[in-house]
């Protein structure tokens, strides 16, 4: 595990410094956010609610119609514990069910643009692999006494998604992106969709 993520930080530190990046377009900066929905597995999509997504990403063109991002995001979804109890017959017992589940993700991507760089408003794909710090949380209270339940680990994972970047300025756009992301947790691998929108500098 540990080489794997060396391996993709000394490729992040490669692509930054090469200087087949110093032609053609100008590199980017991004910063975005918006929201995550849970879709898989079950127990994630029924008890989780719509999450929060923040992103940051550096963009290198080594073409005018390819990028290569290296990035960061963060996810954060809140544990549906009324719902959760309702559904296994619990509700009104007075016990009570709190959880949260976070996501550090570390990620280099490919970006093919759809559209020329001199066109004002420019479509992408998107594809990328990811490195993922997961966190899950949950405590039951009732009659009492409480118990809480912590769990920590590290998984790889993919996503692909489509986006948009629109002029909002002469050095600022606005970029719309859609992205499903899918982490190979244990039993079945983990998916959520980001919807997200933000700013490129």
């Amino acid at each position: 595990m540990k080489r794997k993520l060396s391996f993709i930080l000394a490729l992040a530190l490669l692509l930054i410094t090469s200087p087949t990046f110093a032609q053609g377009r100008k590199a980017q900066i991004e910063l975005f956010a918006g929201g995550a929905i849970p879709l898989a597995p079950d127990f994630f999509k029924d008890y989780y609610k719509i999450g929060f997504s923040g992103h940051g990403q550096y963009v290198l063109f080594p073409s005018p119609r390819l990028g290569i991002s290296i990035g960061a995001a963060i996810e954060g979804f809140t544990f549906d514990g009324d719902k959760y109890l309702e559904d296994i017959g619990l509700s009104g017992s007075g016990v009570t069910v709190e959880g949260s589940a976070s996501i550090v993700e570390f990620g280099i991507g490919l970006r093919p643009y759809l559209t020329p760089p001199e066109s004002g408003t420019q479509f992408f794909l998107f594809g990328m692999g990811t490195f993922n710090l997961l966190h899950d949380e949950a405590t039951a209270s009732g009659g009492g006494t409480s118990d809480s339940f912590k769990e920590d680990f590290n998984k790889f994972g993919v996503a692909a998604g489509a986006g948009i970047e629109l002029p909002a300025g002469e050095s600022l756009n606005v970029i719309l992106q859609g992205l499903t992301r899918f982490i190979f947790t244990e039993d079945e691998t983990t998916s959520f969709v980001g919807i997200t929108a933000g700013v490129v500098f």
